[in-house]
Order: structure tokens, then sequence, then C-alpha cells
């Protein structure tokens, strides 16, 4: 027999359509699902960035102790591959090509420019180094200014900063003006830029997220184009250890609500971590307060001489570090 509940008179049948109310609850169902599923999407993202920052972190600790190596422990820096540049000379890159520093603390060029194929052209390995090989998924941010004049157009700023302490001898921050730094933590006399004399690779931190030249209030950052620099230039700062007391130029600083939101743009950007590659070349996230450990940034050896300078919570005057 014949189902007729589907017809309409004259004997056509039809569809029944969706109400308009069937519509919306459709609607409604569909767009939870999506305001549910969006914040696991948006996790997973920032974890792969995560990944691949720390992917870099640990290529660039590996190049480093390949570096040292091959150097007779000697790491990159202006007492050793930048040491042309200290008396302003400055051969645009192409004595050494791709190996070349392009400012006397830049460390990339030196321990990977070879190695990975950075371009011999000074202004190309730039480009390579800041917008390709080096550059934190999570980085963003272009340069607001160069310091000095001129522009560094849409380039976006460096990914990683190099700790300055272990980059040159305690000599040459005496020499460039810094004994403020060693008045707060004081540098063993023989400190030279070598891995063996570091103390505990395991625990000393060679590169991190972060770029220089991070006004700590209102979060401009500035290009620096010029070769010879004091204390890291765009490829080191002075680390988290030291953020109560450096003033400029630092990334790190936390100590009001704008500073904290501006390191978390310029450095503790993988919710609220720090990505940082150690001198053993293992790399690994940091929450802010292992950040602070100040043994993390200084060799062995040197002690600690004013605690009012530091967010380190662990150390007392007259310390020395591991």
């Amino acid at each position: 027999m014949r189902d007729s509940s589907n017809l309409v008179p004259g004997g056509e049948s039809f569809k029944r359509a969706f109400t308009l109310i069937e519509l919306l609850v459709v609607i409604s169902i569909i767009a939870l699902l999506i305001g549910i599923l969006l914040p696991a999407l948006g996790a997973a993202r920032k974890t792969a960035q995560s990944a691949a920052c720390l992917s870099n972190l640990r290529s660039s600790g590996q190049g480093v102790a390949i570096y040292a190596t091959d150097n007779r422990d000697w790491l990159p820096g202006p007492n050793s591959s930048g040491a042309h540049l200290n008396d302003n000379t400055y051969d645009n890159g192409e004595e050494n090509g791709s190996s070349a520093a392009l400012q006397n603390f830049d460390w990339i060029s030196p321990a990977m420019g070879s190695l990975i194929g950075l371009s011999d052209d000074a202004d190309e390995r730039l480009k390579d180094i800041f917008l390709n090989n080096f550059r934190c998924p999570s980085n963003d941010v272009t340069y607001d200014f160069q310091f000095g004049g001129g522009t560094a157009g849409d380039l976006v700023t460096n990914s990683y900063s190099a700790m300055t302490p272990f980059m040159a001898s305690r000599e040459f921050f005496v020499d460039q003006g810094r004994s403020w730094v060693l008045a707060v933590v004081d540098m063993p006399d023989q400190y030279d830029a070598r891995l063996d004399l570091v103390g505990s690779a395991t625990e000393k931190v060679w590169a991190m997220d972060g770029s220089r030249y991070v006004d700590a209030s209102n979060g401009e950052i500035s290009f620096n184009a010029f070769p010879k620099q004091k204390d890291g230039g765009n490829f080191a700062s002075w680390g988290p250890g030291l953020s109560r007391l450096v003033r400029n130029g630092n990334p790190y600083k936390r100590e009001n609500e704008t500073q904290i939101k501006n390191s978390e743009i310029h450095a503790y950007r993988h919710n609220g971590a720090l990505n940082a590659s150690f001198l053993d070349g293992h790399a690994s996230s940091m929450q802010v307060e292992e950040s602070q450990k100040i043994h993390h940034y200084f060799p062995g050896g040197s002690i600690v001489k004013n605690t009012s300078q530091l967010l380190d919570q662990d150390v007392e005057n007259g310390d020395i570090i591991r």
C-alpha cells in the first residue's frame, strides 16, 4: 500500500524543508563546536611554534659547540670571531664569506654560516638570519626605527640573543666601561670567552628568545647597524638575570604590567616561557622564575656582589656561582 504521508493534494510528492528554528539550532551547534575547537587548535599551533623555535635553538647550540671544538674551545664573539671589527675596520663580510661576523658580537655567522650555507653577501645573510633560518615562528615583530638614523624597513627583529657575559673576556667589559655589571656579579679575573672556562655547560645558557634594544617602558625596538658594539649589538644581551639592573635595550623586564606585556611579546612569547639553548648543546623552555637564576648567565667562579640588583631570590652576597 502506497504511503500517502508525503503527498500533496493532486498526488504529487514533496520533501519537508528545515524550519527557521531548526536552521538556527544547527548554526548554533556549529558555532559551539567551532568555539570549542578553536582554542585547542590555537594551543596546538603555539605548541608547534615553540617546538620549531626549540629546534632552531638546539641547532644553533650545536653549531656553537662545533665552532668551539674547531677553535680550541674559543666561543664566537668580540675576542675571537669578531675581533677584527673592534678597531673599526669593516670588510662588509667579504673576508670570510658566510662566516664573517656582521657585528663583533655576531655569533650566528661564524658558528653557522658555512654549515647551513648562509649567503656570502652581508645584506643577504642578515635577511637569512633574521627572516628565515633563525626566526622564531612566534616572532613577527618588526623594528620601529634604526639607531643612528636610517630605517630597517620590514626586517623582523632578531629572534635570539646570546648571553653577553660568555662572549668576551672580563677585561673586555672593563675596557668598554661595563664595570657596573661586575659590581653586581664579578666574573673571574682569568675569564675569557672559552667553553672550558664557563663552568657547568649543562646549566649555562648560550642563547634564548629575545631581541636587544627594546625600550622596556613602551616596547619600541630599534635596529643597530654599527659593526662595533660594546656589549651585544643586535646579537646578544645581558639576559633576564640582570633584568632589574639593565634599564634599556632589555626585553626581559617584568617589574610592572607594561613591561610584562612587552616581555611576553619580545621574549617570554611561548605561553609565558622562554626557550633557550645551553652550552652543552641541548635546548629547553624555562619559566620566569627559573629564567632569572643568575648562575645561568655568568661563568662558574663568578661572585655575587649586590643582590639588590637581582631578581634571583636564591642567592646572597658573596655566593660563588657554580
